[in-house]
């Protein structure tokens, strides 16, 4: 049986920038980091270090990554200058395959629809 629900902007928005600041941070050593992508990773390490972390584990292991984007849900939620570089990370990667897949990996799917949704957020 699968589970269509519609997924509401904030939880989209911290998907998107989850996928696409957890991929960046796993190819560290590949890509230097720079623009929009740079300037996010710093913020939030400077605003909440331990959602830094918590990006960072998910980068190493993709199965923390719904937890990753709970976290990330709240602090683009509590943050205005956090939620403003989610936005325009959304604006440029929404459309990339890759992130799209990625969507798809973690039950994110038609960037709206979840298939048997697995977030227990609070």
């Amino acid at each position: 049986m699968r589970i269509y629900l519609t997924m509401e902007p904030l939880t989209l928005l911290a998907s998107i920038a989850t996928i696409v600041i957890t991929g960046a941070l796993a190819r560290v050593g590949e890509i230097t980091l720079d623009g929009t992508i740079e300037r996010f990773r710093q913020l939030i390490g400077s605003k909440s270090p331990e959602t830094l972390k918590k990006l960072e584990s998910a980068a190493i292991e993709p199965d923390a990554l719904p937890e990753a984007i709970e976290v990330m849900a709240t602090l683009i939620e509590e943050d205005e200058e956090v939620r403003a570089i989610a936005e325009e990370i959304k604006r440029e990667n929404e459309t990339k395959p890759y992130i799209i897949n990625q969507m798809k990996n973690v039950g994110i799917v038609n960037q709206g629809t979840i298939h048997n949704p697995v977030f227990n957020f609070h």
